[in-house]
């Protein structure tokens, strides 16, 4: 009996929640618990993860028992952020079509749209009951995080080089496929490891590594060391395939080489030089000694933002450094082998302006255009990982290249 109730939960609960976004509203939707299945968290509908309650939760993590947080504590100074002057147009174009922007953030679940031109606010949305104090989980724009701060390792001295061998500081991994790869190769995601990445397959490799953060019933490097015990798929270096465990064993060399937890290392580094207007912070589980670095970030839109502000700065922001140029321009360079990903940044090596972005599962978005100077700000709860539901219709575009090239046009020319 308990299982069925707990089957028919989501059913009522989708009910409550069409009530509410009928007045804009998402319902506050909790879970117990103990009925969430930790290797399931992508396929389950009850699931934390999953609509409706990913509404709530994808905002509230820390409410999730069982958790370590690892707080990154803001400066007493906060880098303004100015209302612009400049309008955003309710439609934009995409290959001759218009869409209307309002169709775009309801079809795809949008929880929270900030556009920046110039580092000034153009336009502000909060849907599904969310607003601009709360915190959105990254999933993987953390590892365009994580990122940024293995380049402030890098600038320190503290990794020697990204040719390093990611055995030099992993030893444990030393008799195992992992003796082929190099830092580069992982930050990349260029490892030739046999490991898989498919979210709606149970058997997925991808479960384990979430159910070892939920649980902490494995350490993540002892997990690694199971991966590369297989054979390889392939040589290292010849070939993109993502892979989170990749950023993972990133964020083990930054721990070791820094001394000091991700979220400690984050907040003298990048939190409190970044100007941020809240603290965020980082999850894992309790009984996990080490920290999540793949997915695991949250903080306010608007501190995504100055994030992202940065990144478009080529590592800088007001006047503050905080990781090299070189650092930035090399992670957002297209390697030999793919044009499609840099050093934990997804990039459109085509693109006549050179926009990159940082991305998650749910539709999570850091959009970053350095040439027209135009960042947008996007957290979403979609209702499949990396998709949508196949009964539904296809949803409009992504408009951020569409925005971008607006807000460079004479606002004249818009009317």
């Amino acid at each position: 009996m308990k299982r069925s109730v707990a089957y028919l939960a989501p059913v009522l609960f989708l009910v409550s929640v069409a009530l509410a976004n009928l007045s804009g509203q998402s319902a506050v939707v909790k879970l117990d618990f103990d009925k969430v299945d930790p290797a399931r968290m992508l396929i389950d509908p009850y699931s934390y993860w999953n609509q409706p309650h990913s509404f709530y939760y994808f905002r509230h993590m820390d409410e999730v028992p069982h958790q370590r947080i690892d707080w990154i504590r803001r400066s007493g100074r906060t880098v303004p952020l100015k209302k612009s002057s400049a309008t955003l147009q309710p439609t934009y174009t995409v290959e001759g079509r218009t869409w209307k922007l309002d169709d775009y953030l309801e079809q795809g679940s949008v929880m929270a749209f900030l556009v920046l031109k110039d580092g000034e606010i153009v336009f502000e949305r909060y849907r599904q009951g969310a607003g601009p104090e709360d915190r959105f989980i990254s999933f993987s724009v953390g590892k365009s995080v994580t990122s940024v701060l293995f380049g402030v390792a890098m600038d320190e001295g503290k990794v020697a080089s990204v040719d390093d061998p990611v055995t030099k500081y992993l030893p444990e991994l030393a008799n195992t496929s992992y003796a082929a790869v190099s830092i580069r190769n992982a930050l990349n995601m260029a490892t030739g490891v046999r490991y898989d990445e498919e979210y709606l397959n149970p058997e997925s490799d991808v479960h384990r590594l979430l159910t070892a953060l939920i649980r902490g019933n494995e350490r993540f490097t002892t997990m690694a060391a199971a991966f590369g015990a297989r054979e390889p798929e392939r040589k290292p270096g010849t070939q993109f395939d993502y892979q989170s465990i990749d950023t993972q064993m990133l964020t083990e060399i930054l721990e070791k080489v820094t001394g000091t937890r991700l979220a400690a290392y984050a907040e003298q580094k990048l939190w409190k030089k970044l100007g941020a207007e809240s603290d965020a912070f980082i999850f894992q589980s309790d009984k996990l000694p080490q920290s999540c670095g793949f997915a695991c970030f949250n903080a306010r839109p608007r501190d995504y933002a100055r994030f992202a502000m940065m990144a478009m700065n080529y590592g800088t922001l007001a006047g503050t450094r905080i990781v090299s140029e070189k650092w930035m321009r090399d992670s957002t360079r297209a390697p030999a082998f793919a044009n499609t990903y840099g050093y934990q940044w997804w990039l459109n090596a085509d693109a006549k302006d050179g926009a990159f972005r940082a991305l998650g599962i749910y539709g999570q978005t850091l959009y970053v255009n350095p040439a027209k100077r135009v960042v947008v700000v996007q957290f979403s709860a979609r209702p499949r990982p990396s998709g949508r539901n196949p009964a539904d219709p296809p949803p409009p575009p992504a408009p951020f290249d569409a925005i971008a090239d607006s807000l460079a046009r004479p606002q004249s020319s818009q009317q």
